[in-house]
């Protein structure tokens, strides 16, 4: 049986106990911990024979039973298995990466340092995909803005 069960279950014996007995139990503590659980359902049998409160007797059944019954094998959500399995995919070909040399392309690593000095103030730096891909245009040189000057966007503030 799934935990709700046993705390609606656990939970209906509480307000039962304690509008019968004035008992005031945990009823998580009691869903959870069999011997817990034991003791209640002891003391609400006891109580149902004494007073005459019959639902007390029931409701202490009800709770022995589900407690009998083992927890359903918890299931893992499907997002959760896919995360793990591309996390372990990952781990893997960065792995498998790591033992390669790397090979190291001089010519994007000099344009991201050249980029790096021309804009120091904005910490991003223009595509290198031009140098990747062969492509020899120079970037267009960005004129220095004032800091003292307020930056909008199209005129919106």
């Amino acid at each position: 049986m799934s935990s709700t069960e046993k705390i609606a279950i656990a939970a209906h014996l509480h307000v039962l106990l304690r509008r019968k007995t004035g008992r005031v139990t945990d009823t998580e503590w009691m869903a959870t911990n069999t011997a817990y659980a034991a003791e209640m359902i002891r003391f609400s049998r006891e109580k149902a024979v004494e007073d005459g409160h019959i639902d007390l007797r029931v409701w202490a059944d009800k709770l022995e039973e589900i407690m009998a019954t083992p927890d359903a094998k918890h299931r893992v959500p499907l997002v959760k298995m896919m995360a793990d399995a591309v996390k372990e995919r990952t781990a893997v070909a960065h792995h498998a990466a790591s033992s390669v040399p790397a090979v190291v392309d001089q010519q994007s690593a000099r344009s991201v340092n050249a980029e790096e000095e021309v804009y120091p103030e904005s910490g991003f730096i223009e595509s290198t995909f031009g140098t990747i891909f062969g492509d020899s245009e120079t970037h267009r040189q960005r004129e220095r803005r004032d800091p003292g000057v307020p930056r909008y966007v199209k005129g919106l503030r």
